[in-house]
């Protein structure tokens, strides 16, 4: 089983919508939550009370566009841009930590909301991100000692290949969240 992470694009009425119904998550990201338990009031009372968006129809899920998969490579990455294995400093652990808990967990805790303040200060941090800091980073030894999700090659040509992928993978996302943040949109970053 693979550890995947996907940041997407949410406008901010879709950002609003999920600070009041947490469980549309689900909706924008594509897959079906499990039902919610009705609590003691509410079998005693009638009905739980549904969301506007629910009771006309789900909501659309985020389209490819909005959505940047950056599947295996996000811990290394994330190792790379905090120094650290797990949750670290903002906003260079961004991918682990920051933003709000929204929704149920989705294999490796929920997805998080991340205001498009906080997405600018994503973009501004990683426009500073040079190759030569990733390159200074990527020692294979440190990267098998803090077990990241991630293999790195003991040939000194595969690791330069490994590297300059890496650097094209964070360019891309540099440039999805420029783009974002020009558009005053927040994202939502999911590890599953």
């Amino acid at each position: 089983m693979s550890m995947l992470c996907n940041v997407y694009r949410i406008r901010p009425e879709q950002a609003e919508y999920l600070k009041h119904f947490p469980d549309a998550v689900s909706d924008l990201l594509g897959f079906e939550a499990p039902a919610p338990k009705r609590g003691f009031f509410s079998r005693l009372f009638g009905k739980p009370a549904v969301p506007p968006a629910a009771a006309s129809g789900k909501l659309e899920p985020v389209s490819a566009a909005n959505t940047f998969e950056l599947e295996q490579a996000w811990h290394i990455l994330h190792f790379l841009l905090s120094g650290g294995n797990a949750e670290g400093p903002w906003p260079m652990a961004f991918l682990m930590s920051g933003g709000v808990e929204v929704g149920p967990d989705l294999g490796y805790g929920a997805a998080r909301l991340i205001s498009p303040a906080h997405t600018r200060e994503i973009t501004a941090f990683l426009g500073s991100v040079s190759f030569g800091m990733l390159e200074a980073a990527y020692i294979p030894e440190t990267i098998e000692a803090a077990e990241i999700y991630w293999r790195p090659s003991s040939d000194a040509e595969e690791q330069r290949q490994q590297l300059d992928d890496l650097w094209r993978v964070l360019a891309e996302l540099r440039a999805f969240c420029e783009a974002v943040s020009e558009g005053g949109d927040a994202i939502l970053v999911s590890i599953y």
